[in-house]
């Protein structure tokens, strides 16, 4: 609620005894003189300085001044330079007085609208994320929950663009439409995925409104965004539950009709191999169907583990020796017999499921040995700290995984191989959940990507 303007003293004083001496100078001089115009003077002052309906008060004041002096003369000293003095200095007083009250209004109206200016702002700055660009996209204004979720200070963000956010999710046709639409003065609305300086990913919701100048072009933009990181991750949680239900009544389906034939059809294939001689040249093609119906009940298996994860059981297990143990397995296969693995560190026992953290880490391995073509040294690091009761970081050194990538690496069904379910990180990342953990994939310093998984710590 505003508080009425108080008139200062010194002006009213000021104001009072220059009445006075116009008073005095009126009733010395001629009735004609037209001294008693400046009136307007002392009313000007009060008037700018109190309240509008100061003006008023002392222009009803000042009037009845004209009109008293005008009354001191006998009548018959009223000529019409008189008269015409006294009415231009009625006209010069009420003049001054609407001009000033009206100046007080618009005044008074102007503050009213700046101060909600302020609070419309307040109010945003404490709820949304707001930035300010020209029309080359050059941040010229972000406020502080701008720079408080994006992690970079205002100096940085001020003058640079919002590529600096950029998470790479988003296409050059996405970005395009944007700017399609702003440019051509329309609202733009969607969610964007952004990168903060720490390199942690965000969501966004974002309505980008254009400010037009008087030929209808664009000369600014405000964005004003609210972070829906979370909202976004409980829909995706949403998505896959509905997706592995129904995975689920398919896999079910699939094991049924399928496995138990597969299991058939390679039993008696392997009766008819072994009833061959030795020379027969069938044994190779009934070899390689073989091979084929065990990779057709591996993408069955994986469908089941996928959509039916079984509980969690938990045991003390030597982190170190598990991945061990995965890697010679690994070695086992021809195609990656020329690969090595160099581990480090080795952190207490942790209490996870090591069934189920063996498929978790083979595949993770596996897929490292695929992106080296199956020659090289695979790194692994293995810590821990007060929260992580074992951190397993896996790097290779094959060409890298392009951001696009690695953005959909753990969607399910996706793949870049030729052959693969893509499932193989889907499981890994259902796994690790399953344990309360993390797992995430990066590009490495110097080349390659490293996987990284975070178990914490579970009390005894």
């Amino acid at each position: 609620m505003n508080e009425p303007a108080r008139t200062p003293t010194g002006a009213l004083i000021a104001a009072n005894l220059l009445t006075v001496g116009v008073l005095a100078a009126d009733f010395a001089s001629p009735i004609d003189s037209g001294v008693c115009a400046l009136y307007g003077v002392p009313l000007l002052i009060v008037s700018h300085a109190g309240e509008r309906r100061l003006a008023l008060y002392g222009a009803w004041v000042m009037s009845l001044l004209v009109i008293v002096r005008a009354l001191a003369v006998p009548f018959s000293g009223l000529d019409e330079a008189a008269l015409l003095s006294r009415a231009v200095a009625l006209i010069v007083i009420w003049t001054t007085a609407s001009i000033v009250a009206r100046l007080r209004e618009t005044a008074a109206a102007l503050s009213r609208a700046a101060r909600t200016v302020n609070d419309v702002k307040y109010a945003l700055d404490q709820s949304a994320i707001v930035a300010t660009t020209d029309t080359s996209g050059t941040i010229t204004y972000v406020n502080d929950k701008f720079c408080e979720i994006s992690k970079y200070s205002r100096g940085e963000l001020v003058g640079a663009d919002h590529r600096i956010l950029n998470s790479g999710m988003h296409s050059k046709e996405f970005f395009r439409d944007l700017w399609t639409t702003i440019a051509n003065g329309g609202v733009w609305r969607g969610d964007i995925r952004n990168r903060a300086k720490d390199g942690a990913l965000y969501w966004v919701d974002t309505t980008i409104v254009p400010f037009l100048d008087s030929r209808g072009r664009p000369y600014q933009y405000t964005a004003i965004r609210y972070e829906i990181t979370e909202r976004v991750r409980q829909e995706t949680l949403l998505r896959e539950k509905t997706a592995l239900a129904r995975l689920g009544e398919m896999a079910a389906v699939v094991a049924h009709e399928v496995r138990n034939p597969i299991a058939g059809i390679r039993g008696a294939l392997q009766v008819i191999a072994s009833r061959m001689p030795p020379d027969q040249r069938d044994r190779a093609v009934i070899g390689d169907v073989v091979a084929r119906l065990d990779a057709l009940n591996g993408i069955v298996q994986d469908l089941l583990l996928y959509s039916r994860p079984r509980q969690v059981r938990r045991e003390p297990v030597n982190v170190r020796r598990l991945i061990e143990s995965t890697a010679d397995l690994l070695r086992r296969d021809p195609a990656f017999a020329g690969m090595t693995i160099e581990l480090r560190g080795e952190p207490p026992a942790a209490s996870i499921d090591s069934e189920q953290l063996r498929i978790a880490i083979q595949n993770l391995l596996m897929n490292a040995a695929q992106a080296m073509g199956g020659h090289g040294a695979i790194e692994v690091a293995l810590d821990d700290d007060d929260v992580v009761a074992c951190r397993i970081a896996i790097r290779d050194h094959g060409p890298g995984m392009p951001a696009d990538i690695r953005a959909k690496a753990f969607d399910a069904f996706f793949t870049t191989k030729h052959r693969g379910t893509g499932l193989g990180l889907p499981i890994a990342r259902r796994i690790v959940d399953a344990h309360g953990g993390e797992i995430a994939i990066a590009a490495a310093d110097g080349g390659g990507t490293v996987a990284t998984i975070a178990l914490p710590r579970v009390p005894a």
